[in-house]
């Protein structure tokens, strides 16, 4: 009889037992749903700073010469920088820049003993005062032809050969290059023929006094 009762409550410890592990798990398992259950927080927003979106300054020199630029105080210090690095005075936006260095000036020098004619500069050897004259190529026999036989035309004139002699070429300012190649009775010493196509230029000319270059 008493192993009988033994053995029944040695079975109802079993159970017992058994009976607490379950509702132990069953504890376990409510809080592990609970905790599930729970809303998650959410991370709090990050607040970005918008970063500036100015354009850069620009700086410039403009056609006038004079600095330029969308913002003053960047501008004046840039001017300061170029005033330390030229030495120059640039203070102020729109002051130009000054006392730079000016090109110097080159004078064009011309060589000595030339006369500047149709065909650009020209040696000569000698140059005289004379009384000058004009005639035409009609004039005297009438045939055209001068003492050294060429026609007369534009551009010969009649010497005395002691003076200049024939066959020199001679500049006459405002008439040109011309050929000492004829003479004449009234044509002596420093006295000198020109000459012309046509009797109304032969009367305006008239009798002056010219300036004759002997030509090298």
């Amino acid at each position: 009889m008493k192993r009988k009762i033994f053995e029944k409550v040695k079975t109802f410890k079993k159970k017992f037992v058994l009976c607490l592990m379950l509702a132990g798990f069953a504890a376990i398992n409510t809080g592990f749903a609970e905790q599930s259950e729970q809303p998650v927080d959410k991370p709090a927003d990050v607040q970005i700073e918008e970063t500036s979106t100015h354009e850069p300054t620009t700086i410039a020199v403009g056609e006038n010469g004079k600095l330029t630029a969308d913002d003053d105080e960047l501008t004046r210090a840039f001017a300061e920088v170029v005033e330390r690095s030229l030495g120059k005075d640039l203070t102020g936006i729109d002051k130009p820049f000054e006392n730079l260095p000016a090109e110097p000036e080159v004078e064009e020098t011309l060589p000595e003993n030339v006369v500047e004619t149709s065909r650009g500069y020209v040696r000569y050897s000698q140059v005289m005062s004379m009384e000058a004259t004009a005639y035409l190529p009609t004039d005297g026999g009438g045939y055209g032809l001068t003492a050294t036989g060429i026609p007369a035309r534009h551009g010969i004139v009649a010497v005395d050969p002691n003076v200049i002699p024939l066959g020199t070429k001679v500049y006459i300012p405002g008439y040109g290059e011309a050929l000492a190649a004829d003479t004449g009775g009234a044509i002596y010493g420093y006295r000198i023929d020109l000459c012309m196509e046509s009797y109304y230029q032969a009367m305006e000319f008239g009798r002056r006094t010219i300036t004759v270059f002997v030509l090298e």
